[in-house]
């Protein structure tokens, strides 16, 4: 990783097992129904995670869900934002950066 890439990040990555299903927050957006995001954590940071799923966000869509870690037995109550969205490698799978809204 080069030290552009560490500037950008800010923060440590590490590779992690879990799982994150959350919902967009509707009254942000005017929608009238909610749109369910599942997703394979890929890894975690201070700031946020990688998530890997089926379908995409919307960049800067603000997701309200639980983060269930593997080998961790209680679900975490999680707010983040979509920060980027980009197509996995050979894949139908979406890479999303999600960050921690505090």
């Amino acid at each position: 990783m080069g030290i552009k890439s560490l500037a950008k990040r800010g923060h440590s990555r590490y590779p992690i097992d879990g799982k994150f299903e959350g919902s967009e927050l509707a009254a942000f957006h005017g929608q009238k129904g909610t749109v369910t995001f599942r997703g394979q954590v890929k890894n975690i940071s201070d700031g946020g995670f990688c998530l890997l799923a089926t379908h995409a966000p919307r960049e800067s869509v603000l997701l309200q869900g639980q983060l269930k870690l593997a080998h961790f037995p209680a679900q975490i109550p999680t707010l983040v934002q979509v920060r980027w969205v980009g197509r996995a490698s050979r894949s139908r799978h979406y890479r999303i950066g999600l960050q921690y809204v505090i």
